[in-house]
């Protein structure tokens, strides 16, 4: 019989993005507003499976009642091409008429500010096995806006706000920019500070050793 699979989470390394949310971090987020001014943030660059296309039609509907919010979007290119993808985002959010801002890679020193400083940060992905990004805007304490996937209700289920399509996305972005829940924002802090590396390779060490010597049980 072969060997059963194993859920184990990623871990998150919390305190960098706690910090940049806090006093320390102020300067460097002053930094981030005065460049963007107040914007909704997306990490994971420009892909079909980070759901931008969906992303920008919500955005479109977002800006009807937050005309002064950007969406921003961080993070460079993959090893597969998607460069028609691209393209084709580029010509919707034209047909739109909005003007995202596209940072491309961002150093790992700036990113926890940047992720700091959003009014809400949307992780609007069609396949994930995790969501590594939208755990560190959790521990920035920044409103989380996640697509209706299983493997998202299974990690953020209590912590974020799940959307199904581009209408909805948008709706519970304007919720996240006008009254952020503080009880999802205390609970999704909490996740992402149990969600530690020491943790998760603790949880691999156990079960390497659960299994038997030849490999098979």
């Amino acid at each position: 019989m072969g060997i059963g699979a194993t859920v184990i989470g990623n871990g998150v390394d919390a305190a960098r993005f706690a910090v940049a949310a806090g006093p320390a971090g102020a300067p460097a987020r002053a930094a981030w507003s005065a460049r963007l001014g107040r914007y909704v943030l997306a990490v994971g660059g420009i892909e079909p499976r980070k759901g931008s296309l969906a992303l920008l039609e919500a955005y479109a509907l977002l800006r009807r009642e937050h005309p002064d919010v950007a969406l921003v979007v961080a993070g460079g290119e993959t090893v597969f091409d998607h460069r028609a993808y691209r393209a084709e985002w580029e010509a919707r959010a034209a047909a739109l008429g909005v003007e995202p801002v596209v940072l491309g890679p961002v150093d790992d020193a700036v990113l926890p500010p940047l992720v700091a400083a959003a009014a809400a940060f949307a992780f609007p992905s069609t396949k994930e096995g995790f969501g590594l990004a939208a755990m560190e805007a959790l521990a920035a304490g920044v409103p989380l806006v996640v697509s209706d996937l299983p493997v998202l209700r299974e990690t953020f289920d209590g912590a974020a706000e799940f959307a199904a399509d581009p209408p909805a996305l948008a709706a519970a972005l304007d919720r996240a920019l006008t009254a952020p829940d503080p009880a999802r924002r205390s609970a999704g802090r909490a996740l992402a500070a149990r969600c530690t590396w020491s943790e998760a390779a603790a949880r691999h060490v156990d079960f390497y050793r659960s299994l038997p010597a030849g490999g098979h049980r």
